[in-house]
Order: C-alpha cells, then structure tokens, then sequence
C-alpha cells in the first residue's frame, strides 16, 4: 500500500503515487497484508492492473470490510468479480461515518470508477419558485435551486405539468406575472390587471396586506393543504358579507369555488397523509439496474423518473445508497421523507447528510409493511415497467441500425454514428460541430464544437478537412472510432472524409454522406445517400425509418453547428459594439443589454435612463452614446 491520498486547495482529491511495478490480482492476493489496513472509518479505492480505479466504497471499519472481500467471507457475485480484477488498494481514513460517505460521493464524482454507480444525468426538473422577500411576490418556472430564501414547489415530472399547475394558480389566485423589471418600469397597469387576473402592484392598484395573504394561500395550496385554503376563504366571505362588502365576498366566493373544482379533479392522484416524500424502487434484470423515484408533494403524486445502470457489479445497497446521495447532492428538491426499498446500512447517516441540506428534518425509512410498503411497491412495479420499455425500445432501435446496415452496405451494424457539418457566413467565423448517436439516441457527452484555425476565406472542403483530421487524430490516440462517419453533404463531402480516413490508416471506418433534399419543380427532391465505391447515391423509401434517423443526425448536427456560430457572433459584436468603448467590458455591455435589449435600442436611450443603470455616471454614458453613433456614421 502507497502513502494516504491529499486533498489540493481546490477541493481536488489527489490519489498518492502508484508503484512502479503493478502486480496482478493474484499477485496482489498473495502478499496482500491486512494488518497494514486502519480499523477506521474512511474509503478505500480499488485499481485495476493499468492503475486505474475501477471502485470506490467506504466503511465504518475499513478493515473489516477488507477483510471480508480478501478472506472470501463474502459469497456475494459481485464481491468475487471485483476481487478477480484488484491489482492494488488505497485508504482514506476518516473521522466518522458521516465523512466517509462524503468523501466516497467526491471520490466517485472525481475519478467516475467503472464499477461504482454514477449518475449522469442531464436533465433537470421544473419547479415553482416563489420569491417570499419580494414586496410583492410572482411565481416563476426554475430549473435550478438556489439558496437564495424563496419557497421552491417540485420537482414536477415535465414542463407541461407545472405550466398547468401555475395556470391554474392563476386562475384562481390574481398574482403578478411581470418580471420585476417591468414592474419597477411600467406607469400603466398591465392587461391581465384590466382583465381582473393581476391585482395590479404595477399601478400601486394593489394593497400590500391583502397581496401577502393571497401569496399565503398559494403556499398553502403548493404544499397541498387546500383545506386550509377553504376555510380561510369561507371566513373571509363571511367577513366581507358582514361589513357589506359584497364585491369582495363575490371574489372570495368564486376563488373558493374555482379551488374546490380544482382541488376535486386531483383527489384520484392522492395517497393518505400531506407528506413530501420521494419514493424509491429499483428492478434488476442480470448485471442490469433499472432505479425508480416517484414524487409525492402534498399527498400528491406529481410524477416520477428512472435510471438504468448497466454492468454494475457493486452490491445492491451500496448502488442504491450511493445513487441517492448523488441524486440528491444535484440542485433538488429534498422532501421531508425519503422511502428506500431496503434496508440501507448508512441510512441514518445519509439522513443526517440530507437534513443539513435541507436545513430541517428529514427520514431515511426502510417500511415494511402497511401504506408506505404499498408506495415503494408501487414505485418498484414502476421500475420493472420502466425497465421493459426501455428493452423494447432498445430492441427497435437495433432493429432500425440493423436496416441502416443493410441500406448502406456496412460491415457491421452502427451503433456509434458521428455526423460532421460546417458552419459560416461567407467565410467570417467558421465552425465545425460533430454529434454522435449510440443506439440510436443521441449521446450528447460526445458533442464536440470546432472552431477553424488553419482556413482563411470560404472553403468549406478545407474546414472540413481540418475538423476530420484533429478528430480522428485523437480517435487513433484514444482507440475511440465510430462505427459510421457521416457527412452532411453529397460526393465532395464524402471525398474529404475518404480521404482524410485513408491518410490515418483508417480505411476500415465506413463513411457516407446525406444531401439535403431541395425543391425541384415545386416538389422536394428526395433524400440521397453517398458512398465510397458507388457512383449512383441510394435513396431509400423517403418516409421509411432509416431516412428518418438518419436526416435527423444530419438535423442535430446542423443545429449544433449553427449554435455555435451565432454564439461567436453574438460574442463578436457585443465585444466590437460594446466593449471597445472606453470604460466598457462585458459586465457592463451585458448590464447593458439586460436593460436596453440590444446595441440599437442603447443607441437610443438618453445619457440619464443609461446613468439610471447600476455602475454608470453621466459621463460615461454620454461617452458610450457619443461612440455608438460615431460607429452608425462609419
């Protein structure tokens, strides 16, 4: 064993020095020394022969749970798969329990062993925000927690779902919708306060008192305690009816009445009990993982998403521990009560770990039995479900990668497909961008912009060229070759890709390239289809699938391209338009167009509504408007 693991003054987490000379892991077995092994809590990282870590884990006694993988005590699968593969063991002592498994959530996250369960997920849930510090607070759509003191309600299953529950808010609830911006800009009220659905704080309409207890109730009905609500609205009816104040009773009477036919199409969806709890289920089908969460809010299930973890070897409650900690250390929602479909040694530790996130209470609870059993079972069923849609959705793609075989006359079915375009306008700034697709899908990790170094003037063959040859330079290096090379283009195209392939070697990679359709004579022309060898290009049935996948990894890779050439130019001319003036960098530009929208609008303003900006004078704004219409003129 090799000297303890630093942490850098980044956070960074530096594994001590290999030796030089790797044993194998029967080598290792045999002169491994477990007197050598602290009995103290902390991580242990497990390498493979090449040095790599292949996993991470931690114990209360590092070793005792060493021990047990060593001395076989451990009958488990994927106990002994591990061992056949550890060349070498590290530690990382700590003081307790708590930090061991933090530090293993940094260790995975670091150094991503193959073994280890990570989670990489790039989607983020939307949520209601409602800012409570604000004068007068509004509701707004998020993607990200921050902790900022508002009131976030979520995470909602898709943005559908949430525009539909703060369509409803606002129906029954007359909350501002403009951004405070606008309202500390705007001197009339806005439609939605002409039309009765805004109580109007744009024009001073609205009284402070009456908005901060409607904000009360949309709380109340976000946390799903509408009964609350209803009360509350009886008892101001009766108050308003008692001081004649029939106008506002009427109000009262139809927000109660709206509530309650709202409240009545969401009872089919409720489970006993207000809680906020998440609920975990999980299915496993061979060395496949297929995990489950499922949101309640309020007593409500707002919707729910699953994972699916390939070849995980790591036993099953240390996959479901360690994903939860992952999953809940991204920007998320952390409810009152987390339910785990077994039972998780460091479950009072994770608890403790998500409470000081959450700043309060919360449960890390095993049920066994009764209506908590009944949800994780529910959310179990629902990852085996999860689990066999996704097999079947797999299998039609294979099926439709085998017809893209078949159709372009591969040697073997392509599973990996990178698709290469160019983007410029006549020649300023150009970009290359290539997307892949695995299994038919697109794996946007591989996602890779080119900006074009060694060409001047409008050539897009030489563009391509250099994005073909920086690519697969790399690829030869890093033994990471697609299976198919496509081109969005015709036989030019093709002919650079051929070419670029053969000069590295690579002639065995498959390219073709796909022209787009244009119209002729009115119509449009079909999809065509090149490749190496063939004079005539393929067209294949123009609604069949294979066109389908394919135009659209040409699509993804035009989008992609185009992207990244407006973000240069966007960049180009806030720095030419903005950041040359004198006393101007890009805090200030952006500060600028936040305010004013865009260079011409600046152009128009007045040296004071410029000033009127946070961190300009009179003289520098007068400066920046001397410059901008010096710049119209020439």
């Amino acid at each position: 064993m090799s000297d303890q693991p630093t942490v850098t003054s980044s956070g960074r987490i530096e594994l001590a020095e290999k030796p030089s000379r790797r044993k194998s892991p029967e080598e290792f077995l045999e002169s491994f020394d477990l007197s050598t092994v602290p009995p103290a809590p902390g991580c242990y990282i497990m390498y493979d022969e090449k040095g790599r870590p292949i996993y991470v884990g931690k114990a209360n006694n590092l070793r005792a749970r060493v021990r047990t993988y060593i001395t076989e005590r451990d009958s488990r699968y994927s106990v002994k798969f591990l061992m056949r593969r550890v060349a070498h063991i590290e530690f990382l002592v700590t003081t307790n329990e708590k930090e061991a498994l933090l530090l293993e959530n940094s260790l995975i996250k670091q150094y991503k062993p193959r073994y280890n369960v990570r989670l990489k997920d790039d989607k983020t849930y939307v949520s209601l925000r409602l800012d409570v510090q604000n004068e007068f607070p509004r509701l707004t759509v998020v993607r990200r927690y921050k902790k900022d003191g508002a009131r976030y309600f979520g995470p909602y299953s898709s943005a559908q779902a949430v525009r539909e529950t703060l369509r409803q808010i606002h129906r029954i609830f007359p909350l501002r919708r403009c951004s405070d911006n606008v309202l500390r800009n705007r001197t009339r009220p806005c439609l939605y306060c002409q039309m009765g659905q805004c109580m109007g704080p744009c024009d001073n309409q609205a009284d402070r008192e009456a908005y901060l207890e409607m904000v009360e109730q949309v709380i109340l009905v976000l946390e799903g305690r509408s009964g609350d609500v209803e009360k509350r609205l009886m008892s101001q009816i009766q108050q308003y009816a008692g001081r004649l104040e029939f106008e506002k009773a009427a109000q009262a009477r139809d927000r109660l009445a709206a509530l309650k036919k709202t409240i009545e199409r969401q009872r089919t969806v409720a489970v006993p009990g207000e809680e906020d709890r998440d609920v975990f289920g999980y299915y496993g089908h061979g060395r496949f993982t297929e995990l489950q969460v499922l949101f309640f809010r309020g007593g409500k299930l707002l919707g729910g998403r699953s994972w699916t973890f390939h070849e995980r070897e790591m036993p099953l409650d240390e996959l479901v521990a360690s994903f939860i900690l992952q999953y809940y250390s991204q920007p998320a929602a952390i409810p009152a009560e987390v339910l785990v479909p077994l039972e998780i040694e460091s479950a009072d530790t994770l608890a403790e770990i998500l409470a000081e996130e959450r700043a309060a209470r919360v449960s890390v609870h095993w049920p066994q039995r009764g209506e908590k059993r009944a949800l994780v079972d529910l959310a179990m069923r629902n990852a085996e479900s999860s689990f066999k849609e996704k097999q079947l959705a797999e299998a039609a793609n294979r099926d439709l990668l085998e017809q893209v075989r078949q159709t372009l006359h591969l040697p073997k079915t392509p599973n990996r497909i990178e698709c290469y375009d160019i983007s410029t306008l006549q020649g300023e700034r150009p970009v290359g961008s290539m997307v892949t697709f695995e299994g038919g899908e697109p794996a946007k990790n591989r996602y890779r912009h080119y900006a074009i170094r060694s060409v001047e003037g409008q050539d897009d063959y030489a563009m391509l060229r250099e994005v073909l040859l920086r690519r697969f330079k790399r690829a030869v290096e890093e033994h990471d070759l697609p299976d198919l090379v496509l081109m969005d283009g015709g036989k030019g195209q093709l002919n650079v890709a051929t070419t670029v392939l053969k000069d590295l070697g690579l002639e065995d990679v498959p390219a073709a390239s796909i022209a787009k359709s244009h119209p002729e004579g009115g119509e449009a022309s079909p999809e065509r289809f090149f490749i190496a060898g063939r004079m005539n290009p393929i067209i294949p049935p123009q609604h069949g699938p294979v066109v389908r996948l394919l135009a659209r990894i040409r699509d993804e890779a035009h989008r992609f391209a185009i992207t990244y050439h407006r973000k240069k130019r966007s960049k180009a001319t806030l720095r030419t338009a903005l950041t040359d003036i004198p006393g101007v960098g890009p805090r200030r530009a952006r500060l600028l167009l936040n305010k004013f929208g865009s260079v011409a609008r600046i152009r128009e303003a007045t040296a004071e509504q410029i000033a009127g900006v946070p961190g300009f004078s009179k003289m520098l704004a007068e400066t920046i408007l001397a410059k901008l219409k010096e710049n119209e003129k020439t």
